[in-house]
């Protein structure tokens, strides 16, 4: 059930509360995805079936344990280390998007913004990672994995990933864009994740 509670504050407090307060301060609605036939709608559309996915999952795991037989668990994977390794990167994963979102501050959206000013934000852990809010994002879906290994979240897992790279390339060349060499400089400063 822990899992269960802690999956909707991180989704309230880190998506739902800051894009509301976003859209109270600057008047911008910060979800950015349209119903355009263009590839970062067809990311948006991807991610959230992703993340109804794991939010099944979690809610199954939550008030029907016993069906989670039908999403072949991975018993090898099993573990209590590994378990409290997942709820470790949850927690993990909350505080950095959480100092993340507070850094982009009116900044803050989901998708690309092609209507307003991009103000470029390379303070906090922007001058860390250019993408920390994504990264974080990641160490959710290895989190979940561990804590419930099945096909299922390692499909979350795979997928979530692969969707995230694609987002990550199509808002960079966005930003390339629309900052030039301002946004050129950035990119030989930090690193895409951390590494």
């Amino acid at each position: 059930m822990y899992l269960f509670v802690f999956y909707c504050i991180f989704l309230v407090a880190l998506f739902v509360i800051p894009s509301y307060l976003t859209y109270k301060r600057t008047g911008i609605n910060p979800f950015k995805f349209s119903k355009e036939e263009t590839a970062i709608n067809y990311v948006g559309k991807a991610y959230k079936v992703i993340s109804a996915i794991a939010f099944i999952t979690i809610t199954i795991n939550a008030f029907t344990p016993s069906q989670m037989l039908f999403l072949t668990p991975i018993e090898s994977l099993k573990s209590d280390n590994l378990v409290w390794i997942g709820y470790g990167l949850l927690h993990l994963s909350f505080i950095t998007i959480f100092i993340a979102q507070r850094n982009m501050a009116n900044e803050w959206r989901i998708g690309i913004d092609n209507e307003n000013k991009v103000n470029l934000i390379t303070t906090g852990l922007f001058g860390i990672s250019r993408n920390p809010i994504f990264l974080g994002v990641i160490i959710v879906f290895i989190g979940l994995f561990l804590i419930i290994p099945n096909v299922v979240t390692a499909v979350v897992l795979v997928s979530g990933i692969i969707v995230i790279q694609v987002q990550v390339r199509l808002e960079e060349e966005f930003l390339i864009a629309s900052l030039g060499d301002e946004y050129k400089e950035y990119m030989a400063k930090v690193k895409r994740w951390l590494l």
